[in-house]
């Protein structure tokens, strides 16, 4: 899923707040005022917010989250184009990847990843907020475009945005080896 005009206008609305070396400290104190809180109780956040609504509501609340997360921790990562062999693509920076650092930091990241992992719809929220803390606390930024679009998925049916993420978590983790057989004894190596 890509996101359209309004969302993309949304997302660069809330990084022009955290711009670095210009930030809106008083709009990012509003945006943090709604962290735990239904829309319904977020009176300072709404006049960042309703402009860029869409007219049905099933995802209102998506975007205020998204909104109050990003009130928490205004630092954005671009995704990074790469050329190699002629071939050019785009290294995507998911929740996995932002995350992926952390796990170096302690044995309770995993714990803390996998169940973020496992959080349902109406559970996401308190999991984001401790995630999103996480990476403050560690300076690392997150593709703010990235996880809207992700959010905006995650109850998807196939667990698309749950399977990238654990994809780009565990990438390069080298205590997920990949056995071969051995052709002369017909044993794992």
């Amino acid at each position: 899923m890509s996101l359209d005009d309004r969302q993309k206008a949304f997302i660069g609305y809330l990084l022009s707040l955290g711009r670095e070396g210009q930030e809106n400290r008083g709009a990012l104190a509003e945006l943090r005022s709604g962290l735990g809180r239904k829309p319904a109780e977020m009176a300072r956040v709404h006049k960042h917010v309703v402009p860029y609504l869409p007219e049905s509501k099933w995802d209102d609340h998506w975007y205020y989250l998204t909104a109050t997360l990003f009130g928490m921790h205004p630092k954005h990562k671009n995704p990074v184009k790469r050329e190699a062999n002629g071939k050019k693509w785009t290294e995507i920076w998911t929740m996995g990847r932002a995350f992926r650092p952390l796990k170096k930091k302690s044995d309770s990241m995993e714990a803390r990843f996998v169940a973020l992992l496992n959080a349902d719809a109406e559970d996401l929220d308190g999991h984001l907020r401790h995630a999103i803390s996480l990476l403050k606390a560690n300076e690392h930024p997150l593709d703010w475009f990235q996880l809207f679009r992700d959010v905006l998925q995650w109850d998807h049916p196939n667990g698309d945005v749950q399977l990238q993420w654990a994809r780009d978590f565990y990438k390069g983790d080298s205590s997920n080896k990949t056995f071969l057989p051995d052709q002369t004894t017909n044993k794992e190596v």
